[in-house]
């Protein structure tokens, strides 16, 4: 938590690995191991997740194909999820977090509100299971209710085996 300007979003874009940012100093370890020469596609192999303030919107691609592309991408070269064992794992998910079934017939993040973002965001944290979890500003714009969602959705993920970093400018999430 924190005044604008004091790195909370900048943090959040060098674990990320974004390229308009260069570490002049110290390091980015994740179980130990430095993670700053890694590409952000390695970087989230490693299991770091980042839910960013601003997602992009993706026309033409559903939820559901994107789900699936990025847990594919996970997997050994040319190993691909079964789409029976997909689709359960999605639905399960999807339960968890009281998403509607046909929310990921849309397109990502296509005319979408900042609620609706928000909860694709948390949706995609739980479909991925990492191991870490960095949500930048995942209050930011929402009004009650959305935030209601959002909260619930990030309390149910809570657990043992993830690590979540929440930059807020805000103790409400909290």
């Amino acid at each position: 938590m924190g005044k604008n300007g004091s790195g909370k979003s900048t943090l959040a874009k060098v674990m990320a690995g974004h390229p308009d940012y260069e570490v002049t100093g110290g390091d980015v370890l994740l179980d130990g191991e430095s993670i700053l020469g890694l590409e952000p596609d390695v970087r989230a192999r490693t299991g770091l997740f980042l839910a960013f303030q601003y997602p992009s919107e993706i026309p033409g691609v559903t939820i559901a194909n994107f789900l699936r592309a990025a847990l594919n991408a996970r997997r050994p070269e040319g190993e691909e999820i079964d789409a029976v064992e997909y689709y359960n794992h999605l639905y399960a998910k999807m339960d968890l977090l009281k998403i509607d079934r046909s929310f990921t017939s849309r397109a990502v993040n296509d005319g979408f509100s900042g609620g609706e973002k928000k909860r694709n965001e948390i949706l995609q944290m739980a479909m991925l299971e990492p191991k870490y979890a960095v949500l930048d500003e995942t209050d930011s714009g929402l009004d009650i209710d959305a935030l209601k969602i959002v909260s619930h959705g990030v309390n149910s993920l809570r657990g043992p085996k993830l690590g979540i970093l929440v930059i807020t400018h805000y103790q409400r999430l909290l």
